[in-house]
């Protein structure tokens, strides 16, 4: 199994038959489902440990009905109690891609081949032949994800850089490119390590708190899916790789520009089905935004506990930041 140290670069990644430059899967192996999760060993867990000092825990999720109306047409977060003389109970509804997310292998395919992680095909997926293949829950029987987290809170270094103006409009096309990453990284002082969990502050979050909620109804499920994010490409690609991320993850939509591209360019088409890095979207940074600057430190211990749901697509993040 492959080191983070002993990762390659991107230009000397293992090619796979029909498949484009950046498909990892020779990496891990052909009944693989974890990806660069797998970066995660033990010995990182016990070297990201020591990034608690002061104690301090910060939790990353939105509560689950935020955003009130959910982007792409996704179902909105119920609610239910049910009610006894004695004792009440929950009954809850919802997308797991509503709110906060993890996106798992099955989420997405590549489209010119229709290639899930790993080489699996729509047919067997769709007919219930391998119902859990590539599942969520897989990485909930690795022992959840845990490691040393990064926050490169790019909306604070923006506007640093930019005094006296307004930080992008996070519902418009804007598209953060990696310099931008490695400019932040810089300013905060943080140091970049293979098997870091990635997470980028573009200030999404912090618009929809302040907007208001026909803004939000506007703005977030009826804008031609126009959102703030890294920007798509072989540039982004080859940064995120040559990194060695275990997973990546951020406060904006999609993490990447939205809308997604539908091409060779999209991160999403390269991340998930052929890198075998998950993506986050909708992570609350705001409180640990504070925190990090606060502390004037924006690495951390970071623990994310999916859903345990059998051949589940995405999950919740569960995630806090201990600092």
């Amino acid at each position: 199994m492959p080191r983070p140290a002993t990762l390659p670069d991107w230009k000397d990644i293992p090619a796979v038959e029909g498949m484009p430059a950046g498909t990892a899967w020779a990496l891990w192996g052909k009944d693989d489902t974890l990806g660069a999760l797998n970066l995660l060993t033990p010995e990182n867990t016990v070297l990201a440990a020591r990034e608690i000092k002061t104690g301090l825990r910060v939790q990353l999720d939105l509560p689950m009905d935020v955003p009130k109306w959910p982007s792409f047409g996704r179902q909105q977060f119920a609610h239910e109690i049910t009610f006894k003389p004695w004792s009440t109970q929950d009954i809850v509804h919802y997308n797991t891609q509503c709110s906060s997310q993890w996106d798992g292998f099955r989420h997405i395919a590549h489209p010119p081949t229709l290639k899930f992680y790993q080489g699996m095909d729509m047919a067997p997926y769709k007919d219930g032949k391998e119902p859990t293949r590539n599942g969520i829950h897989y990485w909930v029987e690795a022992g959840g994800i845990a490691g040393r987290g990064i926050l490169l809170d790019w909306a604070r270094w923006w506007m640093h850089e930019h005094p006296g103006q307004t930080l992008p409009n996070p519902c418009q096309s804007y598209a953060i490119p990696v310099s931008e990453l490695d400019a932040t990284a810089a300013f905060q002082g943080t140091e970049i390590k293979p098997g870091d969990i990635l997470l980028v502050r573009c200030g999404f979050v912090q618009w929809y708190n302040q907007a208001k909620d026909e803004d939000r109804k506007t703005l977030v499920s009826g804008n031609d899916f126009k959102f703030i994010g890294v920007a798509p490409g072989q540039e982004s690609k080859e940064w995120i790789w040559n990194h060695h991320f275990a997973a990546v993850a951020g406060d904006a939509v999609g993490f990447e520009t939205c809308p997604v591209a539908r091409d060779q360019n999209s991160l999403h088409q390269w991340l998930i089905p052929l890198a075998g890095i998950p993506i986050g979207e909708l992570f609350n940074l705001e409180e640990l935004a504070k925190v990090c600057e606060e502390q004037k430190r924006w690495s951390f211990f970071f623990t994310s506990a999916p859903i345990n749901v059998p051949g589940g697509v995405a999950s919740t993040p569960n995630a806090i930041a201990i600092l």
